[in-house]
C-alpha cells in the first residue's frame, strides 16, 4: 500500500487531472495477466483494485471470462461463443460496478 501511495504522490505533480487517467489490468498491447500465470484470485483482486482506485477503470473484453492469451494477436481471443454471464469474475465485476 505504501508503494501505491508513493506512486499516486509521484503522479500528482505530473498530470493535470490524475483522475482522468485510465486504469486497467489487461489491454490489446500486451499478453494478458493470466498468460503463463493462471492466478484467478490475484487477477480478480487486480480487476477490483483497478475498478475502485482513482482514475477511469477499463475492463478489456474477455477479462471477465478469464481469457489468458499471449502477445498480440493471441490476446484478442474471440468473445462470441465464449460469453458466460455466470463466470465468477463476470459476477464480481457486475457487483463492484
Amino acid at each position: 500500500m505504501t508503494n501505491i501511495r508513493n506512486r499516486y504522490q509521484q503522479e500528482d505533480g505530473k498530470f493535470k487531472d490524475i483522475d482522468a487517467l485510465g486504469v486497467f489490468v489487461d489491454n490489446h498491447d500486451n499478453a494478458r495477466f493470466l498468460y503463463n500465470n493462471g492466478d484467478h484470485v490475484g487477477f480478480t483482486s487486480a480487476i477490483v483494485f483497478s475498478m475502485t482506485s482513482r482514475g477511469i477503470p477499463f475492463v478489456y473484453y474477455g477479462s471477465e471470462q478469464y481469457f489468458g492469451g499471449g502477445n498480440d494477436p493471441k490476446n484478442r481471443e474471440p468473445l462470441w461463443g465464449n460469453f458466460n454471464t455466470q463466470s465468477a469474475l463476470y459476477q464480481q465485476i457486475a457487483k463492484v460496478n
